[in-house]
């Protein structure tokens, strides 16, 4: 018999949905994996979850809720009910929301060991999601579900420091994100991004960076152009990358 911690032939959404009134986009994790290799990577990726009494960590190993969703599937939707805690295990998770215009504003990205503070947020006030999430990347996470949570929240002070931890965290980045729209310049905060990347270019199209800096796809063009007119940059379809540094050290 499989061990309950791997059991993947129930497909679980994070919101509760089933097939018919959501996307395909997740799947089960694929049986390949182990036991051993699920919880390996769960307990090195969270160690707050280590440490748990037996009783506990029985019920942890029962309960959990393994999922992949491939690059560009959804995770929840804004109006979606939460039903669990995501568990990052890897790949890159975006979470967006909607503006009075019409456009999108990225809030945040998840990376492997942190969690989602949106979901947090449902989950403590037993509300429906007011964003949307979207795999990044090829996504495995596994979903803690809501009675566990309330369960850690309450007996697991690891897990409690973990979860409010992350919650002030995520608030100043949003806090500094606030900032940067109302008192930088679009060009300012092209460059910074340019600039934090790892080889000095960006993999993306105008409009999803435009999501990320919280501005219009016709305002980013237009700073991109001018970026580019400048000796800035250079531009290419789906891709940004720094022509100049010292030009690009001045705008940011």
């Amino acid at each position: 018999m499989q061990p309950a911690c791997c059991r993947v032939s129930k497909i679980h959404y994070i919101d509760g949905q089933p097939p018919a009134t959501r996307n395909r986009s997740m799947r089960p994790a694929p049986p390949s994996l182990t036991d051993s290799d699920h919880l390996s990577a769960l307990l090195t990726a969270f160690p707050p979850l280590q440490a748990l009494d037996d009783d506990v960590y029985s019920r942890l190993v029962r309960s959990l809720q393994w999922l992949q969703v491939p690059r560009g599937g959804a995770l929840f939707a804004a109006g979606d009910r939460c039903h669990g805690f995501p568990l990052l295990i890897a790949g890159k998770i975006q979470v967006m929301r909607n503006t009075p215009d019409g456009h999108e504003i990225e809030l945040y990205r998840i990376h492997p060991g942190e969690s989602c503070i949106v979901s947090t947020s449902c989950l403590l006030g037993r509300a429906r999601y007011p964003a949307r999430g979207e795999a990044l990347s090829d996504v495995t996470l596994s979903v803690l579900p809501h009675d566990l949570f309330d369960t850690l929240i309450a007996i697991h002070p690891p897990f409690r420091h973990y979860v409010f931890g992350l919650f002030a965290e995520r608030l100043a980045l949003m806090m500094q994100r606030v900032e940067e729209v109302a008192f930088h310049s679009l060009s300012r905060r092209i460059a910074a991004l340019l600039l934090a990347s790892s080889d000095g270019c960006l993999e993306t199209t105008h409009g999803r960076l435009a999501a990320q800096i919280g501005a219009s796809r016709e305002a980013v063009s237009r700073a991109l152009k001018k970026l580019e007119d400048t000796g800035s940059i250079s531009l290419t379809r789906g891709r940004i990358a720094i022509a100049n540094r010292a030009r690009v050290l001045a705008e940011a």
